[in-house]
Order: structure tokens, then sequence, then C-alpha cells
């Protein structure tokens, strides 16, 4: 027999269970018969002007946005570039809004659904002279829609919550924040003037080389680091919209410079002051405003010398290279590529292997492998020294006759020192080389 609390129980969970089915039954049907309803009838392009204002926070100023050509401007309450894509995405989000219900607003409602005062107010100027007006309230409580008033109309409609998001930014959001407009891509040469000193670089033929302090080859991917982080950086914040003063932001006497030149020799220069808090004041000289960067770009731009030069040790292209000859402490290998069939190698010593089938990859991988810990410019006569009665040789000579050679000193403890005959430079390698380069001819033989 079932018991009284029991048979109560089982009684709320039925109607309960009714319940939830006639609502989601109601919702079922409902769903099926709405109809969603453009909230306009025109297209994003259509849009030449934007007034945005936010009612609800009065000391806020209205942002002014005017189509100029492709591009947003912000005309009011500064004149400055608009952030494109945030701009754009809020013209199609209202072209492209749809009204998905409607309830009726009246004077109470309208308090209620947090449109009296509305959070945002979109003025909106078209192309042909044509004026629309967009007020857009609170949430849902579901968080997916908005409450809001389409060309001043009696019924308040629900449209899509992004544009409660995007309409809910303010100047500094909505502004262009682009530190420095240049496409690294594009760039031809670069100077970049911090306490380590000045360096310039230039581009010759999809390679870097450095033109100051000395010439030498630049790190490509060093290189492209530093302008993809400059051309992609945000400033943190605008500290003046004038640059009246430049003494108080250390701008006068800077302590960073930074000038992209690009291939059709337009010029984009950055200037770095004042430490303020963990930011660093700055200014790009084609802009009156000074703003604020933070210490990753600073750190960035702090970069010496020593940092973006190449520390690799050999450059030359293998398709290029005719014949590899090395020296070590097994003897002597020299292989080459065959006159009838150039991609195929052949040793000419040792005696016992000439003719034989070698694989040039086992030489050219290493040497074209090596790298750095340290670049020597001016080294003592002690490490020059070290030079004279090397323990690695090795020659490369190219299809055109020009030869290249690489010597490589016995190891001082944990390294070695290595001078290439196209630099002056000596080059610090760790001592596990001489173990890469040890090899015999049995390891070339095919």
């Amino acid at each position: 027999m079932i018991k009284k609390p029991a048979l109560i129980l089982l009684a709320i969970a039925i109607i309960l269970g009714g319940t939830v089915y006639y609502f989601d039954w109601k919702r079922g049907s409902s769903e099926k018969t709405d109809t969603f309803k453009r909230a306009f009838n025109f297209q994003a392009s259509d849009i030449s002007a934007m007034i945005l204002s936010h009612p609800s926070q009065p000391s806020e100023p209205a942002i002014h946005f005017v189509k100029r050509g492709d591009s947003w401007q912000i005309v009011d309450p500064v004149e400055t570039n608009a952030d494109q894509s945030t701009v754009d995405g809020i013209a199609d989000q209202v072209a492209g809004a749809e009204i998905t219900a409607t309830e009726p607003g009246t004077p109470d409602r309208l308090k209620a659904f947090g449109l009296d005062p509305p959070q945002a107010s979109l003025e909106l100027d078209l192309a042909n002279g044509s004026k629309h007006t967009l007020l857009l309230g609170s949430k849902t409580f579901d968080n997916a829609s908005v409450y809001a008033i389409v060309d001043g109309g009696q019924q308040v409609g629900l449209l899509p919550e992004l544009l409660s998001a995007s309409t809910a930014r303010n100047l500094d959001t909505l502004r262009d924040r682009a530190v420095l407009h240049f496409e690294s891509g594009d760039t031809a040469s670069f100077s970049l003037k911090n306490s380590s000193g000045e360096i310039e670089a230039a581009k010759q033929d999809d390679h870097w080389k450095m033109k100051k302090p000395i010439e030498t080859f630049a790190s490509s991917d060093s290189v492209d680091s530093l302008l993809q982080a400059i051309s992609g950086a945000n400033m943190v914040s605008v500290a003046s919209e004038k640059s009246d003063d430049l003494a108080q932001y250390g701008l006068t006497s800077p302590a960073i410079t930074f000038t992209d030149t690009n291939s059709k020799g337009a010029q984009y220069t950055l200037l770095v002051g004042k430490k303020d808090g963990d930011n660093y004041f700055a200014r790009d000289v084609s802009r009156p405003m000074i703003f604020r960067i933070n210490a990753d770009l600073y750190n960035k731009l702090s970069q010496k010398f020593a940092d973006l030069r190449d520390k690799k040790v050999l450059h030359f292209d293998s398709i290029d290279v005719q014949q590899l000859e090395l020296h070590n402490s097994n003897g002597v290998i020299t292989i080459g590529r065959k006159k009838d069939a150039p991609d195929d190698w052949t040793f000419s010593s040792p005696p016992d292997q000439k003719g034989k089938a070698a694989s040039d990859w086992k030489i050219v991988d290493p040497l074209t492998g090596l790298s750095a810990e340290e670049v020597i410019d001016h080294p003592p006569p002690a490490i020059v020294s070290s030079l004279a009665n090397p323990a690695v040789t090795a020659i490369i000579t190219t299809k055109n006759g020009k030869t290249m050679t690489l010597k490589i000193s016995k190891a001082s403890g944990d390294f070695v020192y290595a001078q290439a005959s196209d630099a002056p430079a000596l080059y610090k390698l760790k001592k596990d080389v001489l173990d890469t380069l040890s090899l015999k001819a049995s390891d070339v033989a095919q």
C-alpha cells in the first residue's frame, strides 16, 4: 500500500511534468508560428554616418562617426581614425538585425525594459539622405536578446544581444588603437635607436642585412618578429589628444626611435619616452596624440644589435654547391656532383671510395645548421690563434667556381670557435659540433 506522503509527492511530480510539457508545447508551437522581421530595410554599405551615445551615462560624450571612402573616421569628440573592424561590425549588426518579438511600449514597461533612459542610442544617416534611430535597453532574462525601439516606434522589439555588447563600447575602444600604421611585409628598411646604440637594416634579395653598427647578415626571424610586434601593437590608452608639451612625456629626447621605410619610400616613425607606471609614453609622429604602450613592446624595441644579427655561421644555397671537401681527424672526404647526372654525388677522395655514390646532405645539413651562441667581432689574439691548426675544415665550391672555407678550432672547455672566409667575425659554438662533423667516408657513402 502506498503511503499518503508518497502519493502527494507523486501527484506533485505529475503536475510539474504536465506543466513543463504544456509550456514546451506552447513554446514549440510559438516557434513554428513566429516570423522574423528585419529592423531596417537598408544595407550596411548605405550608412554614411552614425552617432553613438549612452543616455543612461550622461557624462560620456556622444561619438560621431563619418564614412570617408572605405574608412570610418571619428569627428567628435576628437578627430581621429576609428577602429575599422569594430565600427564596420556595428554597421553590419544594425543593418542585419531581425526583430524576433514585440511588446507594447507603455511608459511603465519602458522603465522595466531599460529604455527610460536607453542604455545606448544610435542615430544613423544614410547616403540617400534618410535618417534612422535605434534605442537599446536591457537584455532579456536569458541574455539572448536586447529590448529596442526602432525609428521611434510605439512597440518594443527584441533584437540580437550582440548589438548591446557592440554599442556598449566607449571612445577608447572604438578609436583606432594601432601604435604605428605600416605593413611589416612591405618594409624595405628600418632604423632603431635605443640605449644600446643605433641599428640600421635593409632587405636585399629577400634577406635582411645590417648596415649599422657594422655590415653583416641579420636574422630574418628576429627582424620579422620585431616588425610584426610593432605593426600589430595597440596602444594601452591615450595620455593626451595633443602633443603640446612633449618634454613632460620624455618625447623631446626620446629613449627609443623606430623608423620604418616601405618599398615606396614612405616612412613611419614611433617615439618612446618616459615610463608611466607599468607603461611608457609614446607617439606616432604623423598623429597629434600621445599614448601609452605596454612593457612587452618597450622590451621588444629595446633589443640590441646582438639580438637582431644573424648567428648563422654559413650562408649558401645547397642547390648552388658543386663540391664539398671535409677535413677532420678521420682524414679528407671530397664529394661532387656527377657531370651527367647533377642530382647524384660521388666520391673523389679518399682513394678507396673514388667514384662511389655519396650522400651530400650528410655534410650539407650539419654545415647549414651551424648557429653560434655568440658572435665575436673583435676576437682577442688567443682565440684567433686557436684556428691556426683547426680540428675541422670544410671547403664549399659553388657551380660558378667560388669557394667558401670554414675553420673550426679544437675544444676550449665546452665551446669551439669557428670562422668563415666570407666574414671577419668569429663564432662561438658548442663543442658538440666537432662530433657532428667528425664524419668518416663510410658515414657519407650511400
